[in-house]
């Protein structure tokens, strides 16, 4: 029985994706375009946590999670926080009707020839990185994740309590 009971215990466990210090290089550049036309780019939020977000429509697991981000940047609110979201490889005519159906709120930028997720060596999806107010990748998670679980804000209130503070 105790051995079900762990293998149940490890499967729930191996069903989140696992939020990891980043040891790879300096943090690869990241300017595109959002599905409204507007250029973005990763360096005008110095100052700022921003969570960057590789995602596409096909991915299960993707779709599974992006309300989540939404959730994480309406708790944080007020915090100096972004939510990107990159998409992998699609078009505005197959994102939009899915980000209008649910909901979404977070940007979306587009990587159509999967040039951004090759800078960052995206190797699967969804895979989500976490870059401080200094612009340095800090931490990186492959696989769905509850972006609003207790771990993973307190990780992100860490990095936020690091930025520096907006003066009034």
């Amino acid at each position: 029985m105790a051995a079900v009971a762990f293998a149940a215990a490890a499967a729930t466990a191996a069903a989140e994706g696992e939020l990891k210090l980043w040891k790879g290089k300096a943090t690869p550049p990241l300017a595109r375009v959002d599905l409204a036309g507007k250029k973005v780019d990763l360096k005008d939020f110095r100052g700022r946590v921003v969570v960057v977000n590789f995602w596409a429509t096909w991915c299960e697991p993707c779709k599974e999670e992006m309300p989540s981000l939404d959730r994480l940047k309406a708790k944080l609110a007020g915090r100096p926080l972004e939510v990107l979201t990159v998409n992998y490889g699609e078009f505005p005519e197959k994102i939009a009707p899915f980000i209008a159906r649910e909901r979404i709120t977070l940007p979306v930028l587009l990587d159509t020839q999967k040039d951004s997720a090759r800078d960052w060596k995206v190797g699967g999806l969804p895979m989500t990185f976490i870059v401080d107010a200094k612009g340095r990748v800090r931490l990186w998670v492959f696989g769905e994740r509850d972006w609003t679980g207790a771990d993973t804000v307190k990780a992100i209130e860490k990095l936020l309590d690091e930025a520096p503070r907006a003066r009034h």
